[in-house]
């Protein structure tokens, strides 16, 4: 996945360092960078998205045309509800849980709906229509497994990729993704490595 740094940034959008730092972490208009040891053995370097770079030429402009922040903000959330391929679906009946994944995914620019068991799910699938669902194998009412089923014969559905996750060791991996799931992580699951298949997914969303 393509990544830019501040220095990129500031080459190409005409503001400061200490405005960057506010946009990222006073506005939170994307997220914090990874940072990693520098490559040359340099100290650290802070890796972005490389889409938080035409965020910044974005809220740039906006800025020059007079918009205040709260306006931005605005404008922007729009535009991410407008892209359906950043829209997850979380199906899980612990909601301390998905309110915690919620939030994360949130920050890191995804548009999120929650359903708490399989009869919801269904619903807020054909709704919502997201382009991905972390799906709880272990649901009360319809379980994970006949709602991925139920997913994948819709043809409306039938495209939303499916990341199963559970805690409950009764069904096998190939039995999940035979139901129809894209993948499968047993609990607990590590929020970075969903965020990865999330980004994975996206992208390959964004090309087709």
């Amino acid at each position: 996945m393509s990544r830019v740094t501040a220095a990129d940034i500031l080459k190409v959008v005409p503001i400061t360092r200490k405005t960057l730092w506010l946009w990222q972490k006073k506005y939170k208009f994307f997220p914090d960078p990874e940072k990693e040891a520098h490559p040359g053995g340099k100290g650290i370097v802070g890796y972005y998205p490389a889409w938080v770079e035409e965020r910044c030429k974005k809220v740039y402009a906006l800025q020059k045309q007079g918009y205040t922040i709260n306006m931005i903000k605005e404008i922007l959330q729009q535009d991410v509800e407008k892209q359906s391929v950043r829209k997850i679906l979380i199906v899980d009946d612990e909601k301390k849980f998905s309110n915690l994944l919620k939030k994360f995914f949130e920050k890191n620019n995804y548009v999120i709906e929650l359903a708490f068991d399989g009869w919801d799910a269904g619903l807020k699938a054909a709704q919502f229509m997201p382009s991905i669902i972390v799906l709880d194998i272990a649901l009360p009412g319809i379980n994970g497994m006949e709602v991925c089923k139920n997913l994948k014969e819709n043809p409306k559905t039938t495209n939303i990729k499916v990341i199963a996750i559970s805690g409950d060791l009764r069904h096998s991996e190939k039995v999940i993704l035979d139901a129809g799931a894209d993948i499968y992580f047993t609990k607990p699951v590590d929020f970075d490595t969903l965020l990865s298949v999330c980004n994975e997914f996206v992208g390959q969303a964004e090309k087709a």
